[in-house]
């Protein structure tokens, strides 16, 4: 098997934009524990946990416009969705590292229980980027 058919553009964004919604809804029902790890546990104030909440809402709209991309979107248009999708990660992590990083968030590292779902998504957008590109002349 080919790793053009192995790496399938409409199967990885159906598959990220469920995980990315997976992982909204943890957030909203974990934000205090989330808010644990960002700022530490003895440094959680009462709102800590709803803009932790607020994140992960603000995030579910990313999921389901991927999975409306892997539904609806064909063809070359579906490749250069593909490949244009995991900038969106790297805008997020680089953003959100500059403007946390003065704050000293994330003074608590996660354990890997926690963090293995987001790795995951980010490692499956990222081969959904290497498949838009590999797409990226089909009809």
């Amino acid at each position: 098997m080919e790793i053009k058919e192995i790496l399938n553009p409409q199967k990885l964004m159906i598959a990220v934009g469920v995980l990315t919604v997976i992982l909204s809804i943890m957030g909203i029902m974990n934000g205090e524990q989330w808010a644990e790890y960002g700022w530490g546990e003895e440094n959680v104030l009462a709102h800590d946990a709803d803009y932790e909440k607020m994140w992960a809402l603000h995030m579910m709209p990313l999921g389901v416009m991927a999975i409306g991309t892997g539904v609806f979107v064909t063809g070359r248009s579906l490749a250069q969705m593909s490949m244009l999708a995991p900038s969106v990660i790297v805008i997020i992590f680089v953003g959100m590292g500059v403007l946390t990083g003065d704050s000293e968030y994330s003074s608590e590292t996660p354990p890997f229980s926690a963090i293995a779902l987001p790795l995951l998504t980010i490692l499956l957008t990222i081969a959904l980027g290497i498949a838009g590109y590999l797409h990226k002349d089909d009809e």
